[in-house]
């Protein structure tokens, strides 16, 4: 160490600049190595298997972050390594159902949320608050997605479904395919938009996409990279100087829109009693959990974005993997139109009730097409070791259960990676002889576990069924065979969705 100091020493001095260069990159290069053997041989979570590469070297995880191929990599390692898998040298990912209790349940510490450095998260937004202010948002919040919110917004929430059918209509009279996705997405958000806000984004009506949805998709694909900068200042540095200034007031601008769509609908109180989110949060104003008018604008930004493509998300998967497995569109299909005498009584109470085949299929597609595909990530609190599902983990380690590598393990499902509705119908749950009967199904939670759970559970899953419930009643649906392989897709947090090219017919009594 001592020659190498003099080394840079004599560098600096007659000012050798070559040699000053690669006595740096040595030095870069011997510490690199140190710390991967450190990472390998003698981290408290060495006796934690993983891929190699990525417990030495974490920058090489979050290249495939940059590729969009990450989640699908951690999925193959949970395949190869078992339920338990390091993923970074302080990183531990599970795919076991006990790990949902431990991590994110109730009766112990709480794990704060933990993300990676470059990712600023708004401490505004319930979704990143401490433990108080997540209690006050929630308790604001919660009677927006109560069952009484539910039945006033339905009729709201019916007025979109009739015009994607509309729309729809339309499209049947064509010979072309159409891009459910877009159709999907227009729905979804023009409905959380009036829901948040009071106000439609006009995506239906005038059957073209918008800066907010497109934004969504430009953001989703910058997350990886500012990852990649939290680890490595270099690309943060190139990235700044080419685009910093073209985000920031694209991130301004977008800001803008959102405070000034909420302050509208906060100050024209004529449309109180409408029962959408804001005048339901609205009402704890005055009291100790009101949220304030900057926490209003954060949480509605963040309603807006989970309430509308999470769910356009899920619908596009549910269609797909039923059109690509004929004997299920069919069973649903006919299930739908068997149920109800008209469409006028595809209702909300009615949907759940007497579709329990179509919901198989809806709960199948969360599984298989799980729209938060990746861990969510939390820290292990302060002090002793903790177990998690059978595993001692030191303090501050990032643990997590990680969807999508959960949903597609064979330790957890059967035929894990097909598209079998069946699995979730009753008598699979109670039937020895089902080949389903032993499925882990309590490790399927793509809302998340415990008290922070998805608040918005409800109205997902009423907005879901009503509407694919409408869509097989009133359309034949057939897959343009250019989409055979949809489902190969990349993920940058959320799934990078291609069109999903459809023909869609008018039903033939």
């Amino acid at each position: 160490m001592a020659g190498i100091l003099q080394q840079i020493v004599s560098a600096i001095n007659t000012r050798d600049i070559p040699r000053l260069a690669f006595t740096a990159l040595l030095i870069t290069i011997v510490y690199q190595c140190l710390r991967a053997i450190y990472n390998l041989y003698f981290h408290p979570l060495r006796h934690i298997p993983g891929p190699p590469l990525w417990i030495a070297f974490p920058i090489t995880r979050n290249l495939g972050m940059v590729k969009g191929t990450a989640e699908f990599q951690v999925r193959d390692a949970h395949d190869k390594y078992g339920e338990v898998i390091r993923v970074a040298p302080n990183q531990v990912s599970f795919i076991n159902p006990q790990a949902w209790k431990d991590i994110y349940g109730h009766g112990h510490a709480d794990f704060p949320k933990s993300y990676p450095k470059g990712i600023n998260m708004d401490p505004k937004k319930i979704i990143s608050a401490n433990a108080s202010d997540h209690f006050r948002y929630r308790r604001a919040m919660l009677p927006a997605f109560s069952d009484k919110a539910l039945s006033q917004q339905e009729p709201l929430i019916r007025v979109y479904v009739d015009l994607l059918v509309e729309r729809l209509r339309e499209v049947a009279q064509t010979d072309k395919a159409t891009n459910m996705v877009r159709w999907y997405n227009f729905t979804t958000f023009d409905l959380i938009a009036d829901l948040a806000f009071g106000t439609p984004l006009q995506g239906l009506a005038e059957g073209r996409s918008n800066a907010w949805i497109d934004s969504i998709a430009k953001l989703m694909r910058l997350m990886p990279i500012m990852v990649l900068i939290g680890v490595s200042p270099i690309v943060g540095i190139i990235f700044k100087l080419a685009a910093g200034s073209k985000i920031r007031n694209s991130q301004a601008n977008h800001d803008a829109l959102v405070a000034k769509l909420v302050n509208n609908r906060i100050y024209h109180r004529k449309q109180a009693d409408r029962g959408d989110f804001m005048d339901y949060i609205m009402r704890s104003r005055g009291q100790a959990h009101e949220l304030t008018d900057a926490e209003l604008i954060a949480n509605s930004d963040l309603l807006m974005v989970a309430g509308s493509e999470t769910t356009a998300t899920l619908l596009s998967g549910a269609t797909y993997w039923m059109l690509k497995t004929p004997h299920a569109l069919k069973r649903a299909t006919e299930e739908v139109r068997n149920a109800f005498e008209s469409e006028e009584a595809i209702t909300f109470k009615e949907v759940s009730a007497k579709l329990p085949y179509m919901m198989a299929c809806l709960e199948e597609a969360l599984r298989l097409f799980p729209p938060v595909p990746l861990r969510l990530a939390r820290s292990v609190p302060q002090g002793p070791p903790v177990r998690i599902a059978g595993v001692t983990v030191p303090e501050k380690t990032v643990v997590g259960v990680h969807h999508l590598a959960a949903y597609h393990s064979e330790l957890n499902f059967h035929r894990a990676r097909e598209f079998i509705p069946e699995r979730w119908l009753p008598e699979s749950t109670t039937d020895p002889a089902s080949p389903f009967y032993n499925d882990r199904r309590d490790v399927h939670r793509p809302f998340s576990f415990g008290p922070r759970d998805c608040i918005g559970r409800n109205l997902a899953y009423h907005e879901m069924r009503l509407i694919m419930a409408r869509v097989l009643w009133n359309f034949d649906l057939t897959l343009d065979p250019k989409c055979s392989n949809w489902h190969v897709q990349k993920i940058y947090s959320l799934w990078e969705k291609p069109p999903l090219e459809v023909y869609v017919k008018q039903r033939t009594i």
